[in-house]
C-alpha cells in the first residue's frame, strides 16, 4: 500500500500520523493557534511573575525575610532597595511587567487576525505594526526605567546585550512585515480593481 493509498483509507491515522498533507492556509491556523497558546502561557507567566515580585519587593521594605527567594530570583540585592523609596520600587517592577504584559497580549490579537482572517488584510497589518510599537516601548522601558531610578539589577534591565539586539531586531522585522502585508493588501486591491 502507498502513502497516498493510506491516506484516502485512513484519514484519522494520517492525520493523527502527521501524514495528511495540509493546505498552506491550514499550516498557518495551526501556527496561529500555537502563537496565541505561547502568548497566552506568556501573559499568565508575565502577571504572575510581575505581582509575586511586586509583593516580595513591598514585603522586603516591611522587613520581612521570606520575600528574600524571590528578590534574588529578580536579581535585586537589599542594597539596591535602600537606595529607593517603596512605592517606587513597586511601581518600577509593576511598569516593566505591565510593558511585557502588553506585548504578549497584542501577540495574542496577532495570533487570531492570523487564525481568523484573511492573511493580507489591513487587520494583519495593524496588529503587526502594533506589535513592533509595544516591542519599541517593551525595550524602551527595559534600558530607561532601570537607569532612570537607581535599582541595581541584572535581571530587569535589559542593557546593551544580546537581549537588546533581539529585541531591536523583532521591532524591526514587525515593522517591516507589516509593510510587506500593506504592500500585498494594497496589489490585492489594484488587481481587483483592474478585473
Amino acid at each position: 500500500m502507498s502513502l497516498s493509498e493510506f491516506r484516502q483509507r485512513h484519514p484519522r491515522w494520517a492525520r493523527f500520523l502527521l501524514l495528511h498533507r495540509r493546505t498552506a492556509q491550514e499550516r498557518m491556523r495551526s501556527h496561529a493557534r500555537g502563537l496565541m497558546t505561547l502568548a497566552s502561557l506568556g501573559m499568565f507567566a508575565t502577571a504572575l511573575g510581575g505581582l509575586l515580585l511586586a509583593f516580595a519587593v513591598s514585603e522586603a521594605y516591611a522587613g520581612k525575610s521570606d520575600a528574600r527567594p524571590f528578590l534574588e530570583l529578580a536579581g535585586l540585592g537589599p542594597d539596591s532597595l535602600a537606595r529607593m523609596p517603596p512605592a517606587m520600587a513597586v511601581s518600577v517592577v509593576l511598569l516593566l511587567a505591565a510593558s511585557a504584559f502588553a506585548c504578549f497580549a497584542q501577540l495574542r490579537r496577532l495570533g487570531k487576525a492570523l487564525d481568523r482572517g484573511p492573511l493580507l488584510s489591513m487587520r494583519v497589518a495593524s496588529r503587526f505594526r502594533w506589535l513592533g510599537h509595544l516591542l519599541g516601548l517593551n525595550l524602551f522601558a527595559g534600558l530607561i526605567l532601570p537607569q532612570l531610578v537607581p535599582l541595581q539589577t541584572t535581571r530587569i534591565g535589559l542593557g546593551f546585550n544580546g537581549g537588546f539586539l533581539i529585541s531591536l531586531i523583532g521591532v524591526l522585522v514587525c515593522y517591516a512585515v507589516a509593510g510587506i502585508v500593506l504592500d500585498g493588501v494594497r496589489a490585492a486591491d489594484e488587481n481587483r480593481e483592474f478585473v
